[in-house]
């Protein structure tokens, strides 16, 4: 459970969110009060970015300028608000558009904000977190699904915990392009579709039935629709088995998307009930539901409450951390002797690497630190290309796919040769920063290769124009002549990328021994 310090309790703060689903976008504008969130606005637009998708995997042009004219309009709304303040995501249309990396220059430029592009699991454990933080009774054990545009997230968990995280790629907008592309509806397309649902939810059926739970929540625009034809229908927002048995035979029936409109439906939500509505009734064949209750919160509440915690320094990505030094049995004291000096360096030089406010690397610095040598649990030999692998494919509770791949690369490049290839990946702005920061990271781990003690409290290191000068009393040079030795390797290696590494202060007797 997140727990407000009194940072939080006397003091109020404004905040947002945004959702770049592949129906809707969603922005949620919020106020922390006394330790209480109070939302203040709520605006939704159906971009529908997911019918842009065209057959090499690209996004339209269409879709793109509908997408970059909504998020110009939320910027506006957000005009006032620090970066800090703000977290915008994007989900599965974003995860598989090949030209999503240049869409996201325009659309972060339109925002006014950083997008980050977050993986199926990061998505799933966003969204229980807003759906668990909307509920009275923390006690039970519940199934959350949301049905997205492009996916369909499943999530068993117990009050703020998940236990199982699902994300299958089946959504409202994705299976109304797939199997009704013209509008046309015939049983037979309507069967494909149920069948094809299923096959999804088939592998990970038997998993999340053998963990069982006291209630299922549903949430996002599908689900409330839903939920909203019940009430209509039986006076209750309850949605049961038989309600979507009965709402799947009138599609049946019709002959064309449009025909079928069930009471109650808005306009805005019509052209992709019918896919929303297969999605859910398959996951009630294949979960054996008998009912499902709708929440109002969902994604985006989720993101609100990552984003206080990582305001309250309760951020998630640093409990990732230390589960995935811990479950590779990384040395914790190392890793923190290693963290404790770059951060130090870091901290010295913030002004000389034109950083202001956003110290976020300082972050990725001590997290690197910690993760290096997770790969020595599978190998001694280059270790440090096995740490990387790990980091770049284990699900990271918190982290982006852009976050995972920044610190994937300060792990993977943190000793030997530097890879011509290492910030390929990057964004243009990582790329001039990442060498100076990987540096800084490389020798504070030279300078404890002993594994032993703190003194490296006697090395300054300060960045200058074009090099970084490493400074110790001459004694410290005398009695560390390994580490020396070890250093002007390094120089060496960071000359590769562009960085000169100076030596200073070094004794005149340069043949004195250890």
């Amino acid at each position: 459970m997140l727990k407000l310090s009194d940072f939080w309790r006397h003091r109020d703060e404004e905040m947002a969110a945004i959702d770049l689903g592949s129906n809707s976008f969603h922005m949620v504008v919020a106020r922390l009060e006394k330790g209480e969130l109070k939302i203040l606005d709520r605006i939704k637009e159906p971009v529908r970015l997911g019918f842009g998708l065209m057959g090499d995997g690209g996004l339209d042009d269409l879709s793109q300028r509908r997408a970059l004219d909504c998020l110009a309009r939320f910027g506006q709304r957000l005009a006032h608000l620090p970066p800090p303040s703000v977290r915008a995501v994007g989900t599965r249309t974003l995860r598989k558009a090949t030209n999503a990396a240049g869409f996201l220059v325009q659309a972060e430029q339109a925002l006014g904000h950083r997008i980050d592009i977050i993986s199926g699991a990061e998505e799933a454990r966003l969204i229980y977190q807003g759906v668990a933080h909307g509920l009275d009774d923390q006690l039970d054990r519940r199934l959350v699904v949301d049905i997205g545009g492009g996916s369909t997230e499943m999530i068993v968990g117990e009050q703020f915990q998940p236990l199982q995280l699902e994300s299958l790629g089946m959504g409202c907008v994705s299976l109304t392009q797939e199997f009704f592309p013209d509008g046309n509806l015939s049983k037979k397309a309507l069967k494909k579709a149920n069948t094809f649902c299923l096959q999804k939810i088939e592998p990970i059926r038997e998993e999340l039935l053998a963990l069982g739970w006291q209630r299922a929540i549903g949430c996002s625009g599908s689900i409330k629709a839903v939920a909203k034809v019940a009430e209509t229908r039986t006076g209750q927002a309850i949605i049961t088995r038989a309600l979507l048995d009965e709402l799947f035979n009138e599609a049946m029936e019709a002959k064309q998307l449009g025909d079928f409109k069930p009471e109650s439906l808005a306009s805005d939500r019509q052209p992709v009930f019918l896919g929303g509505l297969i999605v859910l009734r398959a996951v009630f064949e294949g979960l054996n539901l008998e009912r499902m209750e709708a929440s109002p919160m969902a994604l985006r509440e989720g993101l609100l409450y990552d984003l206080i915690g990582r305001i309250d320094n309760q951020d998630i990505r640093s409990t990732a951390v230390q589960s995935l030094a811990k479950r590779f049995h990384a040395d914790v004291a190392q890793g923190q002797r290693i963290a404790d000096t770059v951060q130090r360096f870091f901290d010295a030089n913030t002004q000389a690497l034109k950083l202001k406010e956003d110290t976020f690397w300082r972050h990725y610095l001590g997290w690197a630190a910690h993760l290096a040598e997770v790969g020595l649990d599978i190998s001694h030999n280059q270790y440090h290309k096995h740490s990387a692998y790990i980091v770049a494919n284990s699900d990271m509770p918190g982290f982006s796919q852009e976050e995972q791949r920044r610190l994937t690369a300060l792990v993977g490049q943190h000793r030997k040769k530097v890879s011509s290839d290492a910030f390929d990946l990057l964004s243009d702005d990582d790329k001039s920063l990442a060498p100076w920061l990987l540096a800084l990271l490389r020798i504070a781990v030279n300078l404890h290769r002993s594994r032993t003690g703190s003194d490296a409290q006697q090395v300054e290191l300060t960045v200058g124009d074009k090099k970084l000068a490493l400074t110790a009393p001459p004694e410290w040079w005398q009695t560390h002549s390994l580490t020396q030795a070890d250093l002007e390797q390094e120089q060496s290696y960071l000359d590769k990328i562009g960085v000169t590494l100076v030596l200073e202060n070094l004794p005149k007797d340069e043949n004195q021994s250890s």
